[in-house]
């Protein structure tokens, strides 16, 4: 059963796509698309992190008990913890074994970059190296091995000067470009411009990427995933449920998407957050610019965004930002 975690397909489609058609073809192997619980054990939510675990369990069990093969080191690493009764496989041991995988050569040196929780597990970091080698690359062993690369523990969101630090600090860790086997790794790379693939980017032959993928791509890549595996196992369409503010239209400027983004607020969030005020009438305007300021509270978290009607059902904005703060409406 493969298993290839939440941000795999996020991160680019094909590395799941491509890697289930191997599986499937040399193993005959089922999918099972899913989140290993990661971030809610990073959260210290054991009540979400309990729910997850058993549907997993449950799942597993249902379909036979099968082998779990994995392209994510976290992933496998909640599962060596918490579900140590299931038996685990690394997707890129089978793919080192596999005289039919011709890897692309991507550069003519490099240096493997291990994730943090490759950590104790030296047959996925050797499959890793052979792959890497296969065409040719000459490799160059890196000062420190599994050093988190600042993704982990949602650092980002809980103390982003520390998560910078630690980004540039292992971007310039080597001097050659980075071989990477963790799409979390490679979207900390890409961000600090460090020269860096993917493993599966040279075994399947894909086209190199430039661009860190914002929050709405990689949901709309993981929508895309399920469509084109559901439509290839079961033959049937897979429609997401729309939301009433998904029509909502943003014109929004380049610069401000992305700063946004690096916030970690989705663009569907800023739709959400200016449908509510538009239907209850709940925002501040200025009726000399006709901007209006609105916020949406969320169990964690409130929003706000600064934005004016240009037409129907379409908003310019002008600005986003979040607290971890809740507002209450009424004096008590």
């Amino acid at each position: 059963m493969f298993y290839p975690g939440c941000q795999l397909g996020a991160h680019s489609p094909e590395y799941v796509l491509k890697s289930y058609e191997f599986l499937r073809k040399d193993y005959g192997a089922g999918v099972f698309l899913g989140c290993c619980g990661a971030p809610a054990y990073w959260a210290g939510d054991t009540e979400l992190m309990d729910v997850n675990l058993g549907h997993i369990r449950k799942t597993w069990l249902k379909s036979g008990s099968p082998v779990f093969v994995f392209a994510c080191a976290t992933c496998e690493s909640i599962f060596n913890t918490f579900l140590p009764e299931i038996q685990r496989v690394s997707l890129y041991s089978l793919l080192a074994r596999s005289d039919d995988i011709r890897p692309a050569r991507f550069f003519a040196e490099a240096s493997v970059f291990d994730p943090c929780n490759a950590r104790g597990d030296p047959e996925m970091e050797q499959a890793i190296r052979t792959l890497a080698r296969k065409p040719g690359t000459a490799l160059s062993e890196l000062p420190e091995k599994n050093r988190c690369c600042g993704y982990g523990g949602n650092m980002r969101v809980a103390n982003p000067k520390l998560y910078g630090i630690i980004a540039k600090n292992r971007a310039e860790m080597g001097v050659k470009p980075y071989i990477v086997y963790c799409v979390n790794c490679r979207e900390v790379f890409l961000s600090q411009d460090k020269d860096c693939v993917h493993i599966l980017d040279a075994v399947f032959g894909l086209p190199r990427c430039t661009n860190v993928p914002r929050i709405d791509e990689r949901r709309g890549n993981a929508i895309l995933v399920k469509k084109e595996l559901m439509k290839m196992i079961a033959g049937r369409d897979f429609t997401p449920t729309k939301r009433e503010w998904d029509e909502v239209k943003l014109i929004i400027d380049n610069d401000l998407a992305k700063s946004v983004d690096r916030k970690l607020i989705a663009l569907s969030d800023i739709k959400e957050a200016i449908w509510l005020a538009e239907k209850t009438g709940d925002k501040f305007i200025d009726e000399e610019t006709d901007v209006c300021q609105c916020c949406m509270v969320k169990p964690a978290l409130t929003y706000w965004v600064q934005y004016r009607t240009t037409g129907v059902n379409e908003y310019e904005v002008y600005g986003a930002y979040y607290h971890r703060m809740r507002i209450g409406k009424e004096e008590g």
